[in-house]
């Protein structure tokens, strides 16, 4: 059996009000380089008050640096980092981390096992801000915001979103903005002047209509100061990972992120509200998301409330092509920023789908037999095989050697901003779930060029889920409720996805559409209840064949 290092014992104490992040990475450190791999923390509060931490968010908010999501990445925070261990167990015995200013509480790096129970993570000031727009211009508006969100001159807006104070699901996303303003000034206590920049101005002398509103006297709102500073959970290149009775009430970016790893579960994961805060989001981005994994996703008995994005996405990315060096050769690179900000290259031995930028089908399947990478990005590959016939540099390559199965079972999302997930992977469960008014559609099954995020979807199944009033403010695709099975790209191609049920489901819609397929080849909807659904199930017959919809 494992020997247990107790915190206690080396003088962290929870409750003290003092600062103990130094003490903890110390606590972690010294155990792992003594062979410990069992850790475990007296329940209470630990404060996180890092000084970089701190003063880096000072600077953040007074709009003289920028942390976000590939800026100065070397230089961001980190509370508990472990790299190329065997096992780590965590046991926070339900403590609370309550961080202070821009740090990451976690980060494992190519660890074979990872096991963290009974912890809250959580912010004493969330990196966003809530208010009330009080005066509005052709040039922009004023916000007078809460009092527990103290505000600046300069302070960064980079994601503003409407919401309805003392409803049961405040997030509407009727505005949904992203890096709008030219400056921010304070004209008075508590009261900020936004200065739009010349495309959101021109936005506000159109108006708004239907679900696209724009800001307006008397709108509460709520102000993203960064979207994606770091996860507070990262995993990467990690073989197994446990998550168990985990909490994040706040994040300064997503809730968890696994990229390249194996099998991740998570039990009892809860991305939520505060209660009692009168915060209306959580974490400021996704809830979770999974890049380029090869093992199963499995989510069991989880809430996700509040976010300012997706409860998961799970996918590859496609990579773009730089050039052609020979018959079997190519130079490529992702040409998008990695959410986990860590690289994404294939190795000896991975299958790759050549895909069709204007559809997204692929065409191809070619097995990799040497890889380089280069300092700018450069990946390049040789391959086993000449390249195809019909390959073009405008193709995209997808890794279909990195593609996670997903199972997602017995969960509830709820009025978070966007859809509830996103489903670019194969072999996929999404059964006995509650999907209560997501702000987008609740699932979509897609592959995306504008976001080179792959790959064409083939085994999904959709049953005995619950879907209640979602698709009405941001994240709404086609118009519908439920689901939208798609691709982003410049044409819907001929049965791009592959093998789809949707089966055994109640759906109260939102009056417009409920189920929206296309791109699909071979397709079930049988036995499903529709409610204000409008068109409850729409076809687009061009790109679509065997689709079977039975009552």
């Amino acid at each position: 059996m494992d020997a247990v290092r107790e915190a206690t014992r080396f003088g962290i104490e929870p409750d003290t009000g003092e600062n103990t992040a130094d003490r903890i990475r110390a606590f972690i450190r010294d155990g792992l380089n003594e062979g410990v791999r069992v850790f475990r923390f007296k329940r209470g509060r630990y404060e996180i008050a890092d000084a970089k931490a701190i003063q880096d968010f000072e600077t953040l908010m007074a709009g003289n640096g920028s942390w976000d999501l590939g800026d100065d990445t070397e230089s961001k925070n980190v509370l508990i980092r472990a790299e190329g261990i065997e096992r780590i167990v965590l046991d926070f015995q339900g403590s609370t981390l309550m961080c202070h200013g821009l740090i990451q509480p976690f980060c494992f790096k190519n660890c074979s096992r990872v096991e963290i129970r009974n912890v809250v993570v959580d912010w004493s000031r969330p990196p966003f801000s809530q208010g009330r727009i009080v005066s509005v211009d052709e040039d922009g508006f004023e916000i007078e915001f809460d009092s527990e969100y103290p505000v600046r001159s300069g302070i960064p807006v980079a994601g503003l979103i409407d919401y309805i104070p003392g409803s049961d699901y405040p997030l509407r996303g009727t505005v949904d903005w992203f890096h709008i303003a030219e400056r921010t000034e304070l004209t008075g206590p508590q009261t900020l002047r936004v200065t739009l920049k010349e495309s959101p101005r021109a936005r506000m002398r159109e108006g708004g209509g239907g679900n696209r509103a724009v800001p307006g006297i008397g709108m509460s709102v709520i102000v993203r100061h960064v979207m994606n500073y770091k996860a507070a959970f990262l995993f990467y290149g990690c073989d197994r990972v446990e998550l168990e009775n985990a909490t994040v009430y706040a994040a300064p970016g997503m809730g968890v992120i696994g990229h390249n790893c194996g099998d991740v579960s998570m039990r009892e994961l809860r991305v939520m509200r505060r209660p009692g805060s009168g915060r209306i989001m959580s974490a400021n981005t996704d809830a979770t998301h999974f890049i380029g994994c090869m093992g199963t996703i499995e989510f069991d008995d989880c809430l996700f409330e509040g976010m300012g994005d997706d409860a998961t996405n799970v996918h590859g990315f496609y990579l773009g092509i730089r050039e052609r060096k020979g018959d079997d050769t190519l130079l490529c690179g992702v040409d998008a920023d990695i959410q986990s900000e860590c690289p994404e290259v294939p190795v000896v031995g991975d299958t790759i789908e050549f895909t069709s930028r204007r559809d997204l089908q692929p065409y191809a399947t070619l097995h990799v037999r040497e890889v380089e990478t280069d300092e700018d990005g450069g990946i390049a590959l040789r391959f086993k095989e000449p390249l195809p016939e019909r390959f073009s540099v405008e193709d995209l390559l997808a890794n279909a050697s990195r593609i996670a199965k997903l199972r997602f079972r017995d969960s509830l999302v709820r009025n978070n901003r966007a859809r509830a997930i996103l489903v670019q992977t194969r072999d996929a469960e999404i059964s006995g779930n509650t999907f209560d008014h997501c702000t987008g559609t609740a699932i979509h099954v897609n592959c995306a060029d504008g976001w080179k995020e792959s790959i064409s979807t083939a085994n999904v199944m959709v049953t005995r889920n619950e879907f209640l009033s979602c698709g009405f403010g941001a994240g709404t695709y086609r118009k519908t409720s439920a689901l939208a099975v798609m691709t982003e790209s410049e044409r819907a191609g001929l049965g791009t996805h592959r093998s789809f049920a949707f089966t055994d489901n109640f759906i109260r819609g939102n009056g417009a559409v409920a189920v929206r397929l296309e791109s699909l080849d071979t397709a079930l909807v049988r036995g499903n209840r529709f409610e204000e659904a409008g068109e409850a199930v729409s076809i687009d017959e061009a790109s679509c064949e065997r689709v079977v919809v039975e009552e």
